[in-house]
């Protein structure tokens, strides 16, 4: 189970006493997920997850509630962030930055067909149109520089044709002028463990903590990649 962090039923009902969604009735941990610690939380009033974080500064994470609360508000199928009675979003809970989210219905779909990217990729316009008005900017994590960085440190345990083609790479990238692309907020997660399906119809995208500010095809092309790509590794050209 990936728990790394253990939250009692006592702690967490005395938690809950500062938000308004009612006592608690369970809570269970959420095995899925490599990052932070996740839970079901059913109240008498809803049904919602509680998510520590176990390694992102606390300065960075209202940018990722703030954003998700913006495309909640817009119709978007995301989890929308509770407040407590504070008016706030974040807050403390066994040692970690703590938030509380809607829980949205639906499971994730590992081989989607053609008809279910078209759905996808009529969400991920809509995220980027409703991203356009969202004031908070934060950079990519995952951007230019953060990939530099990650092939620095790997490629001294690459053979000498792999390190050639990472520097190969690295250079055609750095060929290409990434700022006069159209920008905007992205999801830069958007793999398919990352999308709740509800029959035919998106339930949820969860998962905004690599969220940021970057050209909107590095959405498209880290969702493509992963929604469109074969067994082979090909691309697939219905989908």
């Amino acid at each position: 189970m990936s728990v790394f962090t253990p939250v009692t039923d006592a702690d967490l009902a005395a938690w809950l006493k500062n938000y308004a969604i009612g006592r608690l009735d369970s809570l269970q941990g959420i095995s899925a997920g490599v990052q932070n610690s996740n839970f079901f939380v059913t109240t008498s009033l809803g049904r919602y997850v509680l998510t520590l974080f176990e390694t992102m500064p606390r300065a960075e994470l209202p940018f990722y509630l703030h954003l998700m609360a913006h495309l909640a508000r817009h119709g978007l199928p995301v989890p929308a962030p509770i407040a407590n009675r504070d008016n706030e979003y974040l807050g403390s809970l066994s040692g970690k930055p703590a938030v509380l989210v809607s829980r949205l219905a639906g499971r994730s779909e590992m081989a989607p067909d053609a008809a279910r990217c078209a759905r996808i990729g009529a969400m991920l316009a809509g995220l980027h149109l409703a991203g356009l008005t969202f004031g908070r900017k934060q950079a990519n994590p995952r951007g230019a520089e953060w990939r530099r960085d990650c092939a620095a440190r790997v490629r001294g345990h690459l053979p000498a044709i792999e390190q050639a083609e990472l520097d190969a790479e690295l250079a055609f990238q750095a060929g290409f002028n990434l700022k006069a692309l159209p920008q905007g907020v992205i999801h830069a997660d958007l793999f398919r463990d990352n999308v709740l399906w509800d029959g035919d119809y998106i339930g949820g995208v969860i998962d905004f903590y690599f969220a940021g500010h970057d050209a909107l095809l590095f959405d498209v092309a880290v969702t493509v990649n992963d929604w469109c790509a074969s067994t082979d590794g090909s691309l697939d050209p219905a989908r």
